[in-house]
């Protein structure tokens, strides 16, 4: 038998000592990575509507109770997202909830991102505010969020 003496080329890898230091090196980008996520170190990646609603008037029209309550608002848009009202809105005096529908651009054609719109939220026919009554209310908006109101009744 013939044996041929295998010759190894020589082949020089890494040292361990720079080995160590690029798993280290991996192992805090990682974890940087990771708390950065979990702990909201990078911020929110989405975009996001963020309307206020300041009220203009609210005032009942008819006779109680046939008459209903309707509050006429400008829904400021501060947020990086569009946006709209959707058909539901509520008002709240006297002790009880009026579920109402809301009309205006805002319902019809939406909020843009940084711009304004009208929207009037009509309370369902009930017994009227006292004049100075305090009355609350909320628009709900198209991507879950409500846009809050307090205004006094005339």
């Amino acid at each position: 038998m013939n044996f041929q003496k295998v010759q190894r080329k020589n082949r020089k890898a890494i040292s361990p000592v720079l080995a160590t230091v690029i798993l280290i090196a991996i192992t805090l980008i990682a974890a940087v990575a990771i708390a950065g996520f979990v702990f909201g170190l990078f911020g929110s990646f989405t975009s996001t509507a963020q309307v206020q609603a300041s009220v203009t008037n609210c005032s009942y029209t008819g006779t109680s109770p046939t008459g209903t309550e309707a509050c006429n608002l400008v829904l400021t848009n501060s947020g990086s997202a569009n946006t709209m009202a959707t058909a539901s809105c509520s008002l709240t005096y006297g002790g009880s909830t009026h579920i109402g529908t809301t009309s205006g651009a805002a319902y019809t054609t939406g909020i843009p991102a940084g711009q304004t719109a009208l929207a009037i939220c009509t309370g369902a026919a009930g017994a009227a505010p006292t004049v100075g009554a305090q009355i609350s209310g909320s628009v709900i908006l198209t991507n879950g969020g409500n846009a809050l109101f307090s205004a006094t009744a005339s």
